[in-house]
């Protein structure tokens, strides 16, 4: 039986409880108080996630997640290596700044170690949405170059 770990991060209505485990499939989740309950299976390019049970649809573009809750979508936009900006509808409500740690071979969970900051403009299904795609598909985006690396890397050891 897979021992769960569990983090707690700096929320904007108060702590945001992360739990994961790393055997035998990865599955993280995300709560806080007044949040809706956000389970995530994390990998940049086929994660997927549900909202208090219901599955939500998620896409991917270039270097844009895309989920869509309701009459809210929204994106997470990779704008650099580390570096990700999270909008609902158009507007941009975070940023969030990953880590180096995030692409160690091994890690299973793409934005675990990533810290992101909200605007003013924001509710609770917004923090938990946003939060989850960040743990789920992390924040930046490797590039070719890194990919490439960490593929041979994964591959030789």
């Amino acid at each position: 039986m897979p021992k769960l770990q569990q983090r707690v991060v700096d929320g904007p209505f108060g702590p945001i409880q992360v739990s994961h485990d790393r055997w035998p499939s990865v599955v993280a989740r995300v709560q806080g108080s007044g949040m809706p309950t956000v389970t995530v299976v994390p990998d940049r390019d086929h994660g997927a996630m549900n909202i208090n049970g219901h599955s939500v649809p998620t896409t991917r573009k270039s270097r844009t997640r895309t989920a869509v809750v309701g009459d809210r979508t929204y994106e997470l936009r990779a704008t650099s290596l580390r570096k990700a900006e999270l909008r609902r509808n158009g507007a941009v409500i975070a940023h969030a700044q990953g880590s180096f740690r995030s692409y160690a071979p091994g890690s299973s969970i793409p934005g675990l170690h990533a810290k992101v900051t909200w605007s003013q403009a924001i509710d609770p299904t917004d923090v938990a949405v946003g939060q989850a795609m960040v743990l789920a598909f992390g924040a930046g985006a490797p590039g070719i170059v890194l990919r490439t690396v960490f593929f041979w890397t994964d591959n030789l050891t």
